[in-house]
């Protein structure tokens, strides 16, 4: 995913700080977060910021013109369609 400005995982945190926030979550988000946290171990900060990077880079891939694809174990692909 990374075009050059990603940062390697878990140093998020101990970037500097550029803008703060303050940001009200739908219930679907807190609950993503949540499922997030378990699963990765990260903090809230580092997958809000993560989150950001890939919705960038999603949104300007699909303005560009190309398809976002899931392969599964087996090789077959799929389309994702995302509403941006």
């Amino acid at each position: 995913m990374s075009r050059g400005g990603g940062m390697p995982a878990g140093e998020e945190s101990r970037s500097t700080v550029v803008d703060r926030v303050n940001v009200a979550l739908i219930a679907e988000a807190v609950d993503a977060l949540a499922k997030l946290q378990d699963r990765t171990g990260l903090k809230k900060v580092d997958l809000v910021n993560r989150a950001l990077l890939v919705y960038e880079f999603v949104d300007a891939e699909l303005k560009a013109g190309k398809q976002i694809l899931l392969r599964d174990q087996d090789g077959r692909d799929q389309l994702v369609k995302i509403f941006l």
